[in-house]
């Protein structure tokens, strides 16, 4: 399980860091600066957010049955935690009781991937974000990337192997 999630986790870092080669190359070579600071948190904290979608999607595989569903259910979780996962504590503050207690609940157990999303820092050149708040981001990545990665593989010991 943890060399899949490595060699996923690698080559998902290749590739976003030549596309933060390329952007850093053009938006620097337009713009005339280059805060490289801003785009080695940005990568940082979007491959971290991408460790947690790969372990998110290893579970699934030993979960599901095939891997359409897979592919399916993980997009649409994926998707559905980026555009609406940040606001679950505000819809629960509408809801009676028992909905809202599910959808508190709810809120706190997903990963929140959009904590990762630095776009405007680095579209808007605002400033760094703190290096501990990077750091807590990292460790929190981490957490969640280990619970799947430990999920996967207490699901995948339990099944049988067949040819």
């Amino acid at each position: 399980m943890v060399g899949k999630f490595l060699g996923c986790w690698l080559a998902v870092g290749v590739a976003l860091g030549v596309f933060y080669l390329f952007f850093v190359v053009i938006t620097g070579s337009r713009e005339g600066g280059w805060p490289l600071l801003n785009y080695l948190q940005a990568f940082w904290l979007q491959w971290a957010m991408a460790a947690i979608v790969i372990a998110l999607v290893l579970f699934g595989s030993v979960v599901f049955t095939s891997p359409a569903e897979n592919v399916s259910i993980c997009i649409l979780a994926v998707l559905g935690i980026l555009l609406v996962g940040g606001h679950l504590n505000q819809v629960a503050l509408q809801q009676a009781e028992p909905m809202r207690t599910l959808v508190y609940t709810v809120y706190f157990l997903i990963p929140h991937l959009e904590w990762f999303d630095t776009r405007d820092f680095v579209i808007y050149n605002w400033a760094l974000v703190p290096w501990v708040d990077c750091l807590l981001a990292t460790l929190y990545a981490m957490v969640y990337t280990a619970f799947f990665l430990f999920a996967a593989w207490l699901v995948f010991r339990r099944k049988r192997l067949t040819l």
